[in-house]
């Protein structure tokens, strides 16, 4: 059986509804989908009513994508089995959306100096965990650069010009949170964190119940060792495509990226 375990939908930076996402995944024969949007479970309730009403739908995994610091390094934790309604959760989701509303602005601000002139309302944020993505796309569709890449590579990347840091949670924190609303914590992508050491330290120090071995950004040499830092700290392998459905961003269509159901045994621990 194919899982994927890490998409996204239009409640964050992806360009399909939950709707539409559980209805390709049934159409591609994935048997679990795991919705993990960044900073957000608003599209986890139409999942599950899509998934009631579409013929050979997926199995949905409530999850959500949280965004951490340490130091220079961007570490991303995915919860799943999270109870959507926890107000602890979502009054930290919200805090965390109030931030990221304030460093739009503050974006929009800089490069607005810079002679780039978009709007809040044309970065689309309603409902959203908005981020660069969306005012790349917006700057893109006002004709100031050709492509997504193109507006960060000159604009949006840390060292560039409109760069904004974005406030974010410790994983400390993030990983009690999501054990505090009856979740697993897992290390997402660890090879684009791009720092072994530190992998190993978090790892080490932080009670996570999973990492995320399978990932595009990881080939096989790189899943044969975030397998082995699994045996050693007796954790979850999970794994995910990481679909936000982007025009030259892989994977573009969800099913390519092949995970199996076999390879990742945090789907015993999910199904229980």
């Amino acid at each position: 059986m194919l899982v994927d375990l890490h998409t996204h939908s239009t409640c964050s930076d992806g360009r399909y509804t939950p709707s539409q996402l559980v209805k390709m995944a049934a159409e591609a024969g994935i048997g679990i989908l795991g919705i993990t949007d960044h900073d957000s479970v608003n599209g986890i309730e139409e999942a599950l009513n899509a998934a009631a009403a579409v013929p050979g739908a997926p199995v949905i995994a409530k999850g959500v994508e949280l965004g951490t610091q340490v130091g220079e390094s961007s570490v991303h934790i995915l919860g799943y089995n999270i109870d959507i309604h926890n107000k602890n959760l979502l009054d930290k989701i919200e805090e965390m959306r109030h931030a990221r509303e304030k460093r739009l602005h503050r974006m929009l601000d800089k490069i607005g100096a810079l002679g780039y002139h978009i709007t809040v309302e044309q970065c689309d944020p309603k409902n959203r965990a908005v981020g660069r993505p969306h005012v790349a796309k917006a700057l893109v569709k006002k004709g100031y650069f050709s492509s997504v890449e193109e507006a960060f590579d000159v604009l949006l990347k840390r060292g560039k010009p409109g760069y904004e840091p974005q406030p974010k949670l410790s994983p400390e924190e993030s990983v009690e949170l999501l054990h505090g609303a009856g979740g697993l914590a897992v290390l997402a992508h660890p090879a684009e964190i791009e720092n072994l050491p530190l992998v190993n330290t978090l790892l080490s120090t932080i009670p996570f119940d999973g990492i995320e071995v399978y990932h595009p950004s990881a080939d096989e040499k790189m899943q044969q060792c975030f397998l082995q830092m699994a045996e050693k700290y007796k954790l979850l392998v999970s794994g995910g495509s990481d679909f936000h459905g982007v025009e030259g961003r892989f994977p573009e269509q969800l099913g390519i990226f092949k995970v199996y159901a076999e390879k990742v045994n945090i789907i015993q621990k999910m199904l229980k």
